[in-house]
């Protein structure tokens, strides 16, 4: 693996890339934000990114980075744990969205590296104090991204000093294309026969009706662009049919979706419950990608899985203390033939 400096914050601290890279891929990872910067497959980067940390100082759309301490929108910016009501950063409307100033804006712990054959990992840690960003107890994060051919394995260890709300996930923005179109001609299919109705301000609203017939209806594979305007754009949560096994990762993790642009095809595997699909509504404006090509909408799209947003209103997804969250995500890309 390769170390280089990357670039500096406005504290004098370094940001790091660390570069992991094969005969047919190449990632690289920022020990800021623990952010997937390039994701270079068969000689074209398939993520979005910046140039530079100020690109990345700047950004309002999450770019590559690890997401937590918990994962898309919070109504009211708040939650109840234990009889006492928890605030939290208004950051999108009355809503908390993805942890506030969440851990892509942290500097992260290089821990190591390991290499065995056909793979390469990176760990990287980070600790959450106990109160950042509103949330209870202490949390130690650990995030281990390894390499093997065209695949990439993103494996998350959490583990608390008293109870507290987790879920993590990844903000990369995919383009099979490489940057600069839109991903509306991308084929996508999303294992999932629900998903998660959402009100005016994308807070789910307790319903989750059928995909069948709908719009929101991936479970055979379509282009994003034929019925988007009717969805006006895709940021849904969809609730994962596990029932559905065409494809499993070494690991056992089943195949939950897939995307394709004719050339390559993108898979996604995990053993989360559901996945974000997110066609990028809100990209647009400045910073420019990578190379200067400008940010536009529709430019790439981000299959987050995780935990159904504002589920922690209902009370699910927290962790004691002495407890280990875990989640394991693989996103592998092949050629078409």
């Amino acid at each position: 693996m390769e170390i280089k400096e990357f670039g500096k914050l406005d504290t004098g601290a370094t940001v790091h890339e660390y570069i992991l890279k094969n005969a047919d891929c190449e990632v690289a990872i920022l020990d800021l934000g623990a952010t997937v910067q390039r994701f270079v497959v068969y000689g074209t980067d398939i993520v979005g990114g910046y140039d530079s940390v100020e690109g990345y100082i700047n950004d309002d759309s999450h770019q590559g980075g690890l997401i937590g301490r918990v994962a898309n929108r919070i109504a009211d910016a708040s939650f109840t744990m234990d009889g006492k009501e928890y605030l939290l950063p208004k950051n999108d409307g009355e809503s908390c969205l993805h942890g506030g100033c969440g851990f892509d804006r942290r500097m992260w712990k290089y821990e190591g590296t390991e290499k065995r054959e056909g793979a390469e990992s990176l760990t990287l840690s980070y600790l959450s104090a106990d109160g950042e960003e509103g949330f209870p107890a202490e949390l130690a994060v650990k995030v281990t991204y390894t390499l093997a051919g065209t695949y990439l394995t993103i494996k998350y260890i959490a583990q608390p000093s008293a109870r507290t709300p987790i879920s993590l996930t990844n903000h990369t923005y995919f383009n099979l294309d490489g940057l600069g179109g839109t991903v509306l001609g991308h084929t996508v299919r999303i294992m999932a026969d629900v998903y998660t109705e959402v009100d005016g301000s994308l807070i789910p609203t307790g319903r989750r009706p059928a995909v069948k017939g709908t719009t929101y209806d991936f479970t055979s594979p379509r282009k994003i662009g034929e019925r988007i305007d009717e969805a006006g754009g895709y940021d849904h949560n969809y609730h994962i049919d596990y029932a559905v096994k065409d494809g499993l990762h070494d690991d056992e993790l089943p195949l939950i979706a897939t995307v394709d642009n004719g050339k390559i095809k993108l898979f996604v595997f995990t053993d989360q419950p559901c996945v974000q699909f997110y066609t990028g509504n809100f990209l647009g404006g400045k910073p420019d990608f990578k190379g200067g090509v400008e940010r536009i909408k529709h430019g790439a799209l981000c299959l987050e899985t995780q935990t159904e947003p504002n589920s922690i209103k209902r009370g699910i997804g927290f962790y004691d203390a002495g407890s280990t969250y875990t989640h394991t995500t693989v996103y592998g890309v092949e050629r078409l033939k």
